[in-house]
């Protein structure tokens, strides 16, 4: 199985509103909860998730519930100074990455980890990190390793 970094939109997508991404989205959850998939995260997802929950839905507890439960799909990582460095250093490089993802992908490289499941296309330019497209099922598949 290969190891690969969730973005918070896959989450937010599968528990969101109508979308091109939803139904990809809900698949990957659905999957990771039967333990076909295992992937990572930096803990910062957990209060991102909540924070975008609460201010769509208005639902403190089902924000809370909602970040509670992605955080049993996932294997954790704090965010150490160097993930914020060198997320600097990827923020200042990469002009389509905002600073949250840019941690993110920082996470991710500080880790071993070459790929980040995610929909936004920023990514793609940040070097040694492979972004998965959840609509793209070959690549999708790489991730289970079938």
């Amino acid at each position: 199985m290969r190891r690969f970094l969730y973005d918070t939109a896959i989450f937010s997508y599968a528990l969101g509103g109508e979308h091109r991404y939803r139904t990809p989205c809900r698949e990957i959850l659905e999957r990771a909860t039967v333990g076909e998939l295992r992937g990572e995260a930096s803990a910062d997802l957990l209060q991102e998730l909540a924070n975008q929950r609460l201010r769509r839905t208005g639902d403190r507890d089902g924000a809370t519930t909602a970040a509670r439960n992605v955080a049993k799909l996932v294997r954790l990582h704090p965010v150490e100074p160097d993930d914020a460095l060198l997320g600097l250093d990827l923020f200042e490089s990469n002009p389509g990455l905002d600073a949250r993802d840019a941690v993110f992908a920082a996470v991710a490289l500080n880790r071993g980890i070459d790929a980040i499941l995610a929909t936004d296309s920023a990514f793609d330019d940040v070097d040694g990190l492979e972004r998965i497209d959840p609509t793209d099922r070959r690549t999708l598949a790489t991730l289970t390793g079938g």
